[in-house]
C-alpha cells in the first residue's frame, strides 16, 4: 500500500470516529446534544477543599454548606503537595460521591479506584481519624501521586493508624475479601467524554465498542464491590461519563442479580435517572458526573 493510499485510510478512519462520536450522543441528548457538547469544551468550576489539619483559615463562600469545602471566589496558587497543604482543588460534582457515602464514626471504608486522591482526602476529612480508611489503585503512577497528595494533607498519626494504600484490581477484590466494610466508593474508570472532546487522537479512535467494553469492565468492578460490602453497608457508584451503558445500565445489572435499596437523596441540583443522578455542565455548571446510591439489605 502506497503512503497516500494509507494516509487516505486514516483520514477515511478519524472522520468517522468523530462522526460516530457525534451521532451516538445526538442519539442519546437528541437537540440537546449541541449545547451540551458545546459546555463540555469549557474550563471545569472547581471548588475548594479546606485542610481542617492546616492552620489556613478560609473566608470564602461556603459551597452548599458542605465541611469544608468553599467556593473559589478568587484565584489563588497551587498549594503543592507539601506538609499539611492548606487547601486542594477539586471538581465539586466529585465531592458529592464520598459526602454521600457518608461514613461515620468507627466506619471500615474502602475507596477502591482512589487516585488521584481528592476523594480520598473528602472521606479521610469525615471520618477525623475516627474509622479506617484504604484508599486503592491498581495504577502505580496514579498510586504514587495519589500517596503524595494524602501525606500532604493528612497528619502523620492518621496516616499511620488510620490510613491504608493499596494496590489491587478492583474487578478482584471479592477473591481475597467478602463483607469487609462498611462503605466502599466505587468512582470506576470511564469514557470521560469531556477530555475525549479535547483530543483529537482519542477522538478519531473512538467507536461505541469502547463505552460498551468500559460498561463490562465497570460491571465487573461493581459485582466485586457489592460482594465485598458488608450487609447493612453503603456503596455509591460514580462515573465522570455521560454514557448511559455506563451508568444506570450498570447499576440496573446490580438490581437484577442482587437484592439492592436505591437510595434517592434530598440533595437540590443534578438530574434524576432511574438509579441516581446525573450532574451535566449546561444546566448545573458540574460535572459531567453520575452516581447512584446504593445500600445493601441486612439479611
Amino acid at each position: 500500500m502506497s503512503n497516500k493510499s494509507r494516509k487516505t485510510k486514516k483520514k477515511k478512519k478519524s472522520l468517522d470516529g468523530e462522526k460516530k462520536f457525534h451521532n451516538f450522543y445526538s442519539g442519546v441528548y437528541g437537540e440537546r446534544w449541541e449545547t451540551l457538547k458545546t459546555s463540555l469544551l469549557k474550563e471545569k468550576e472547581h471548588i475548594l477543599l479546606a485542610n481542617p489539619y492546616s492552620d489556613f483559615k478560609c473566608s470564602f463562600k461556603p459551597w452548599f454548606d458542605f465541611p469544608n469545602a468553599y467556593v473559589a471566589q478568587e484565584e489563588l496558587e497551587s498549594p503543592g503537595n507539601g506538609p499539611l497543604a492548606p487547601y486542594y482543588f477539586m471538581d465539586g460534582a466529585s465531592y458529592l460521591a464520598p459526602y454521600f457515602l457518608n461514613p461515620q464514626k468507627g466506619d471500615k471504608v474502602l475507596d477502591l479506584c482512589a487516585a488521584p486522591g481528592g476523594k480520598s482526602l473528602v472521606l479521610a476529612y469525615m471520618l477525623k481519624g475516627l474509622g479506617h480508611l484504604t484508599s486503592n489503585d491498581k495504577s502505580m503512577d496514579r498510586r504514587l501521586r495519589m500517596q503524595r497528595v494524602l501525606r500532604g494533607y493528612l497528619p502523620e498519626n492518621i496516616m499511620e493508624e488510620s490510613v491504608r494504600i493499596t494496590g489491587f484490581d478492583a474487578s478482584g477484590w471479592c477473591l481475597y475479601e467478602q463483607e469487609a466494610y462498611d462503605k466502599i466508593l466505587l468512582d470506576v474508570p470511564c469514557s470521560s467524554e469531556k477530555h475525549v472532546l479535547q483530543s483529537s487522537s482519542h477522538l478519531n479512535e473512538w467507536s461505541e465498542k469502547r463505552t460498551k467494553k468500559l460498561a463490562a469492565l465497570q460491571w465487573k468492578m461493581l459485582a466485586s464491590s457489592w460482594l465485598v460490602l458488608r450487609p447493612g453497608g453503603r456503596l455509591v457508584y460514580s462515573t465522570c461519563s455521560i454514557s448511559p451503558y455506563e451508568n444506570d445500565t450498570v447499576v440496573e445489572k446490580l438490581t437484577r442479580k442482587f437484592e439492592v435499596n436505591v437510595i434517592k437523596d434530598s440533595f437540590d441540583g443534578g438530574e434524576e435517572t432511574e438509579y441516581g443522578k446525573i450532574f451535566l455542565p449546561d444546566q448545573s455548571n458540574l460535572g459531567p458526573f453520575y452516581l447512584s446510591i446504593l445500600e445493601k439489605p441486612i439479611q
